[in-house]
């Protein structure tokens, strides 16, 4: 194996080599915060990518559009009420700017621990075209905090709650908190009636134990439960994992999609509800996550 200079072990720390694009591009910007490394990368002749410690977290492509389609508006359509939403992980406005399609829409809140990422979401030009300007809406109001530390000092009450966050590995236990049983019970606390909470489970298709997981600890924090997934396997060879939780019980006769959009059509939405067999028989030794375990960070080393 051929030895990396410097300038090769440097880029590794912001683009991994797993995750680096296939043709030809540019770095536009490389910044290191006191939370992750970023990296602004521009495609040639194609989408604009956002790296967080090696990894694409978010990008202006088609498969972000799908992803925010999916997180969103499902839990919007089973909502009882759509007037107060909160992001947690929401630093590159993709969400809200799903949410700011229902005209309910009064107030959200984004909350994402880097300010850096905020800023991006605010003033990178593509990405700002992308969001359609989200994050710097008069509806919206951005948080540079930690998302656990923000629900655990802010008393208001919210009607749906989107979770869109990294997952926990063992170079970041910390996050394990934002999945945690004892959170879930703190984000029971501050639901409207008939609210709703959406959370991003990562890549079924990888490690389909990490959703199983949070099935198990959503209902051991007191939720109803209904899993999803989207499967774009014949196109990225992923299929990706979605918790929809509720204080009643919920089901998929109550997913009436309220606005148009254009990767949510009603032979999707009958195949969203309906987690493959060899999924779920991953699922059968769930194990609950808490603010003291390692659960998730260990499926995730696993994969």
């Amino acid at each position: 194996m051929p030895l990396l200079d410097a300038t090769t072990v440097s880029l590794r720390k912001y683009i991994s080599k797993d995750d680096e694009p296939d043709g030809k591009y540019r770095i536009l910007r490389k910044i290191k915060t006191p939370l992750q490394r970023i990296a602004v990368v521009k495609e040639k002749n194609g989408p604009v990518l956002i790296y967080g410690d090696g990894y694409v977290m978010f990008g202006t492509t088609e498969d972000d559009e799908m992803w925010a389609e999916a997180l969103v508006h499902i839990p919007m359509a089973v909502a009882k009420n759509r007037q107060r939403v909160l992001l947690i992980g929401g630093g590159g406005g993709i969400t809200a700017r799903e949410a700011l399609r229902y005209s309910e829409v009064k107030e959200i809140t984004s909350v994402d621990a880097d300010a850096i990422m905020i800023d991006i979401g605010k003033n990178l030009k593509p990405l700002v075209k992308f969001n359609k300007g989200s994050l710097n809406n008069p509806k919206v109001t951005t948080v540079v905090k930690d998302g656990r530390l923000f629900v655990e000092y802010n008393r208001q009450k919210w009607d749906v709650i989107i979770i869109d966050i990294p997952e926990p590995s063992e170079d970041s236990l910390g996050l394990g908190r934002l999945y945690s049983r004892e959170f879930y019970r703190l984000l029971k606390k501050r639901l409207q009636p008939g609210g709703v909470i959406a959370i991003a489970c990562s890549v079924l298709s990888v490690m389909p134990e990490f959703c199983g997981s949070i099935l198990a600890t959503l209902k051991a924090a007191g939720f109803y439960v209904l899993p999803y997934h989207f499967d774009v396997m014949k196109k990225y060879e992923e299929d990706w994992g979605f918790c929809l939780a509720a204080t009643r019980p919920i089901s998929q006769s109550d997913v009436k999609i309220l606005i148009r959009t254009r990767f949510l059509p009603r032979s999707r939405l009958k195949d969203m509800f309906r987690i493959p067999s060899k999924y779920r028989r991953k699922w059968k030794t769930r194990k609950i996550q808490t603010d003291r375990n390692r659960v998730l960070a260990q499926i995730h080393e696993r994969h």
